[in-house]
């Protein structure tokens, strides 16, 4: 019996799916039309984004929308799966700071907000939705008309059914003229910017702030990564994965444009074309010995089974829900492979999931037959 308690929990291990992350990129209008809306739709989609913003709000421009809406058409046209946010820097003015509580301010923001919902699936509030300033007077009006401007944009948002984030530096909000927690009711998440280039950490320090905000405000946290270094880049959105982070943002375009690639499924980050095809080989052979694991530990059950009878009855009592674990997770990565998303790695471990399934019908056969 013991032995089987063992066996079991390494086959749940050895199939269960890695966890799936879902990676962003901010872009600038201006780097967008420099490259080309078409080029910039098709390098997101097979670099495997599943989400983009679009800057239409700068520091020292006015809105500009026609960027987004060519590239919310032309994005939804290629993948609708792909969801594209309109981007808006708040009172951070080239020539200082926008009064958050003037009436003009904020209505030119709502007025972009609206202009920009029918070509978005949702808006991001950038970190410049905040007021720097050690009077206590300015700081109560910048914090009570920052949160109720966040209150009117996500009203108009909600009403269509669509996101609104809200970008937080990881620092304390008082001198900012923040207040997280009135903002958190009306946002669907917050963008931590856990910049390791800005902020001078090392690769694990973004999960660590991960761990904090969730804690903070559970469910409702995506970060958001600076780092020029691409190698250090893809590692840290390696740790954030198998810490379970759900939603990453990579800050920016134009500086990790043709330098990464996300496979789908898994998520594994590539570099260069020569890096791609380093870790392809590199997944092929893991997922060799994922199937040949398989086979070793398959054999171990049939010995124990053959010299103690009485395990027959502990799995037969835990292998259907096995099974059909198996065959789930099974018919998910053959879908893949027959879709053309996955590539020789992912046939041999779906050849050796589907031999699990194989093996446990077998015995299940034998047990109820």
């Amino acid at each position: 019996m013991r032995t089987l308690a063992l066996i079991l929990p390494l086959l749940t291990v050895l199939l269960a799916p890695a966890a799936a992350m879902e990676v962003g990129v901010f872009a600038w209008g201006s780097t967008i039309r420099k490259v080309g809306v078409e080029n910039f739709v098709n390098d997101t989609i097979s670099s495997g984004y599943t989400k983009v913003a679009v800057l239409i709000r700068g520091v020292s421009t006015p809105t500009r929308i026609d960027t987004l809406q060519q590239v919310y058409r032309l994005t939804k046209a290629r993948n609708p799966n792909v969801k594209v946010y309109a981007w808006l820097v708040g009172f951070e003015r080239r020539h200082g700071w926008d009064k958050p509580w003037d009436p003009e301010v904020q209505r030119e923001i709502l007025d972009a907000v609206r202009a920009a919902l029918p070509y978005c699936d949702g808006v991001i509030l950038d970190d410049s939705f905040r007021y720097p300033t050690r009077d206590p007077e300015k700081r109560r009006l910048a914090m009570e008309a920052i949160t109720d401007l966040v209150r009117r944009i996500s009203e108009l948002v909600h009403a269509q059914g669509k996101e609104v984030y809200f970008c937080l530096l990881p620092e304390n909000p008082r001198p900012y003229s923040i207040d997280r927690d009135a903002i958190a009711q009306y946002v669907d998440k917050f963008i931590v910017e856990a910049y390791t280039r800005e902020y001078g950490r090392s690769d694990s320090w973004p999960v660590h702030i991960y761990h904090l905000y969730e804690s903070l405000y559970p469910g409702k946290i995506a970060i958001a990564l600076h780092e020029p270094n691409i190698k250090r880049l893809r590692h840290q959105l390696e740790l954030l994965r198998e810490a379970g982070c759900p939603e990453v943002w990579i800050f920016r375009y134009g500086e990790v444009r043709g330098k990464l690639r996300l496979r789908a499924g898994s998520q594994a980050v590539y570099g260069t074309t020569e890096e791609a095809r380093a870790s392809t080989t590199a997944e092929g052979l893991t997922g060799l010995l994922e199937l040949l694991l398989a086979l070793g530990t398959a054999g171990a059950v049939a010995l124990v089974v053959a010299t103690n009878p009485a395990v027959l009855h502990e799995l037969a009592a835990t292998a259907g829900e096995l099974l059909e674990t198996i065959v789930t997770e099974g018919g998910r990565l053959l879908s893949q492979v027959l879709s053309g998303g996955s590539d020789a790695a992912a046939l041999v471990r779906a050849a050796g999931v589907f031999g699990w399934g194989l093996i446990l019908a077998l015995l299940l056969g034998l047990l109820l037959g």
